[in-house]
Parts: C-alpha cells; sequence; structure tokens
C-alpha cells in the first residue's frame, strides 16, 4: 500500500488533467431536499426572451437538521488517524464512527474524511442572486462583457490590460475567459469586482484596489486574472457545495465560522461563500445584505430577476450518445477516475485518458482526440477545446464536453462543425501543470458541471460506463463483463482500452 501511496502523491498532479489547478473536495450522495421555491421564468431584459425549460428536477439541498456541521478534511501525506483527531479535538474512535472506518491504518493520500462542527452562528437566508445568474448557463447567451462595458468607456476594467497565457489580454477579455473556463456568470463576476474594488465604474483606483480586485489580499495574486482565477473556483465550491449538500460553513477571514442558512438557494451560497473568504464576520455583515454586493449589482444591471431562468435539471435528462474521446484502434490508458472539471470548486466531472506512445513525456502524441458527438467547436485556446452539442455556438445551453490538454499544433479551431469521431487536438501537458501527455474530459449542461459519476446521468463513452468513489481519481469503466480501473500507471489488462466507437 505505501508504495502506491507515493506515487499517488507524486502523480496526482502529473497525470490527472486538472488543467493546472488544485484537488477537489468530494462529492457524497446528496440529502433529498423540501421542494425550492420555483425561480422567476421572466424576460432577459435586452438579451431576448427566455425559453421555457423542461419539467425539472428538485435542486439537491439539505434537508435542515439539528446537531454537528459537517466539514471537510482531506488527507495528506504523513496523516494518521491520531493526529487528524487530535488537530479537531476528536476521539479517534468518534473519528472512525463518523467516516464510517474499521481500520485505524487504512488512511489513503487524497482520501476525504468528514469532520463534525457545532456552529450556533448563521448567516442569512435572502437570495443575493438566483442560480442562473452564477452559472454560465442559458441567462448569458446574448450578454457580452466587451459591449456592456461600453457603457463604462473610461472605468479602470475597460482600459485594463496584462500580459497572461503567453499573450496581452484586455480587461473584458480576462473577465469573459475566467466565466468560459469556469463556467460562472460574468455579471456575477463584474458585480464583485466592482463591490470590492471599483473596477467597472472607476477610472481612479487605490493601490490595494488595483493589487486586490476581489478584495482577497493575497501577495501571491496581485493581478486581475490571478483574483478572478481564485474568485470563480470560490463560487463555484458554494454554488456545487450547496446542491450536493457537502458544503455547510462559512469560514472568514478571523477564523470565525457561520453556517450556510439550509434553504438558501446554491447560486446565493457561492456569493456569500467567496465573500466570506475576503472578510471577517462582521465586516461580511454588510457585504451580504442588501446594500451590499445585491446594491452594486443592481446598480450595474437591475434587478436579477430579470434573466432568471430556471438552472435545475430536467427529471428526464439523459446524456446523449457519446463515443470513447479517443481515436479508433489506438491503445490508452485510463489515468484518472472522477476529479474536478475545472479547479477544485467544480465537482468530480472530469475522467483521463492517456495514449500510449507518450508515457511520462509532455511531447504532444500523435493520437488523436475525436468527437465525441457532433457540435460546433465554441472554444479552442490554451490546451482547452469547449464542443457545443447543440450546435448554436454558446457553450452555456444544452450539453456540451470539455477536451483538455489538446497541443497547439493541430487543434482544431473555432467555429468548425465537426462530426462524431473527427479530430479535436493532439495529447499533451498544454494548459495545466501535467507533467504527461494526456485528455482530461468532462460534461456540462445548461452550464453546470456534471458528475461523471452522478447516479441520475453517469458518464458513458462507447457503452462504457464510468463510476468513482470516496477518493478523488479512483474509478472504474465497466462495459458489460469487461472492466477498467483508474490507475496513475500504464498496465496492460487492468487500465488500458483501444479506441473504438463502441455499442
Amino acid at each position: 500500500m505505501i508504495p502506491r501511496l507515493l506515487l499517488a502523491l507524486g502523480l496526482a498532479w502529473l497525470l490527472a488533467a486538472c488543467s493546472g489547478q488544485a484537488t477537489p473536495t468530494s462529492n457524497p450522495n446528496a440529502t433529498p431536499a423540501p421542494t425550492p421555491r420555483p425561480l422567476i421564468q421572466l424576460p432577459f431584459g435586452n438579451s431576448g426572451t427566455a425559453t421555457p425549460s423542461p419539467e425539472a428536477t428538485e435542486t439537491r439541498r439539505p434537508s435542515p437538521t439539528p446537531g454537528p456541521v459537517f466539514t471537510e478534511y482531506k488527507v495528506t501525506y504523513g496523516d494518521t488517524l491520531g493526529g487528524i483527531s487530535a488537530q479537531f479535538n476528536m476521539s479517534i474512535e468518534e473519528l472512525m464512527e463518523v467516516n464510517g472506518l474499521t481500520d485505524p491504518h487504512s488512511l489513503q493520500i487524497g482520501q476525504v474524511l468528514k469532520i463534525p462542527t457545532f456552529i450556533e452562528r448563521e448567516g442569512p437566508a435572502r437570495e443575493i442572486l438566483p442560480d442562473s445568474e452564477v452559472v454560465y448557463g442559458p441567462a448569458y447567451k446574448d450578454f457580452d462583457v466587451a459591449k456592456f462595458l461600453e457603457k463604462y468607456p473610461n472605468s479602470y476594467l475597460a482600459n485594463y490590460s496584462v500580459y497572461v497565457e503567453r499573450r496581452d489580454m484586455t480587461g473584458p477579455e480576462i473577465v469573459q475567459l475566467v466565466a468560459e473556463r469556469f463556467s460562472v456568470g460574468p455579471r456575477a463576476l463584474l458585480a464583485l469586482i466592482e463591490l470590492q474594488g471599483g473596477w467597472v465604474t472607476s477610472s481612479s483606483l487605490t493601490g490595494a484596489q488595483i493589487a486586490y480586485p476581489v478584495g482577497a489580499h493575497v501577495n501571491a495574486r496581485e493581478d486581475l486574472y490571478r483574483e478572478l482565477f481564485w474568485a470563480a473556483n470560490q463560487i463555484n465550491a458554494g454554488y456545487y457545495g450547496k446542491i450536493t449538500g457537502r458544503f455547510g460553513i462559512l469560514e472568514f477571514t478571523d477564523r470565525e465560522r457561520a453556517r450556510v442558512a439550509w434553504d438558501l438557494n446554491p447560486g446565493s451560497a457561492g456569493i456569500q461563500y467567496v465573500l466570506a473568504k475576503t472578510a471577517t464576520w462582521e465586516d461580511w455583515q454588510p457585504l451580504v445584505s442588501e446594500r451590499g454586493y445585491r446594491a452594486t449589482y443592481e446598480k450595474l444591471f437591475g434587478d436579477p430577476a430579470q434573466y432568471a431562468v430556471d438552472q435545475r435539471l430536467p427529471k428526464d435528462l439523459k446524456q446523449p450518445t457519446l463515443r470513447l474521446p479517443l481515436e479508433d484502434g489506438k491503445q490508452w490508458f485510463f489515468t484518472g477516475g472522477p476529479h474536478a472539471g475545472w479547479v477544485d470548486g467544480s465537482p468530480w466531472a472530469a475522467v483521463d485518458f492517456a495514449p500510449a506512445d507518450q508515457a511520462g513525456s509532455c511531447w504532444q502524441s500523435t493520437y488523436w482526440a475525436v468527437a465525441a458527438a457532433p457540435g460546433v467547436v465554441t472554444s479552442s485556446e490554451n490546451g482547452r477545446v469547449v464542443l457545443d452539442l447543440d450546435g448554436d455556438g454558446f457553450q452555456g445551453t444544452g450539453w456540451a464536453l470539455l477536451y483538455m490538454h489538446m497541443g497547439d499544433e493541430g487543434r482544431v479551431e473555432v467555429g468548425t462543425r465537426v462530426k462524431t469521431n473527427d479530430p479535436i487536438g493532439n495529447p499533451s501537458c498544454q494548459g495545466g501543470d501535467s507533467q504527461t501527455s494526456h485528455v482530461h474530459f468532462a460534461r456540462l449542461y445548461n452550464g453546470q458541471w456534471i458528475a461523471a459519476s452522478d447516479p441520475a446521468i453517469p458518464l458513458v463513452l462507447s457503452g462504457w460506463v464510468l463510476s468513482g468513489d470516496s477518493q478523488e481519481y479512483n474509478g472504474a469503466m465497466t462495459r458489460g463483463s469487461d472492466k477498467r480501473s483508474a490507475e496513475n500507471q500504464r498496465l496492460e489488462g487492468v487500465n488500458d482500452v483501444i479506441g473504438d466507437g463502441g455499442k
């Protein structure tokens, strides 16, 4: 077991396609929730008219229960049950009972433990934004960041530029890029940097406002791109944590904690979460009041209800037929089970496949990642390709597929309409910290990341059904009597798979 643990520690960042980001938290089964209030179906203002949604499932929100709120702890190298229990002032027996452990020596690196926490304070249940404003989904189909900023031609954001990822990028381009990559609503991001730094409407800012546009005073992130990158990840952590029920605690800069109101909608939970990371408990109160973030949003965009659409998943939602995104007849290896779609705030939406011709190397593979279904390419940049399956040219409506780490040479261009099995790109390490060439593959629906092992909508590729467990990157793929297990090595008969159109 020990060599496997050490290998997992050393290669978790290398073989898994995290797009250069940190490891996510776990995604336990959701608790059934009470019926939420429906979101308002109103016109999009200047963005057209909202399309009626199919009958939707209930949003997965946990029911109110007395007792402790559970937070999570991810096991790292050198951890023991004794050390973890002492850190959280628990007995080893209590920690084992809460997590269903029978062997005190069975910890694995990356394993997520539940930690019971008793907290009396509770955040407000007041809605800040509807869910559809926090996700880069249907409400944003006709929204253009650069066009919106024409209202403020002298603002700091409109005139800002910085060198990012091998080129100069403007302020509007950075907001748009972060919104697309994290699938977080750009209006939500613009309101945040206006609230914390006046970037949208002001032309003259203080040094602190320029360095920390979202209010997170960390010296390693002193520009708009890094700050928005961090903020979008926090918003996702709050949003998806509320949906799955794994997120129940707000943590503030003064180490105070508060419960998240059980009936708060996920979009507002995402905003509360990111604001809590920038403020003390006392300073957070006005930020989440009607005079804080909400008022700033309304100053820029008006009543958010005008953009609200039902962000819940249809009851009868099915994944379209998808083939393995791998070139036919070639040997590949299933190197990463379900893990974060984009940084650790998103659900475990992604799986990884490595080509046989590049073992432990970042040279661009000669193997092709291929279209798992027909669609149109909406993004192709820095290793990232997004394939829109409904063909309307917008990644936030219907199903969309993410391919990550596609090398520059030969990568499919934006606007290309592809058929199933058409080439997308060649695996490399482009766009992340990985040190071996591979394909990171994930799904979104209406802008929401869909977990690869979601029991209601499992990821199925050429008849292979993907599944995961409580540890990130672990998992299996099964087709009939055939089974492959995710491994960070290349083991024939264990995790090898031949690309094919499948069943």
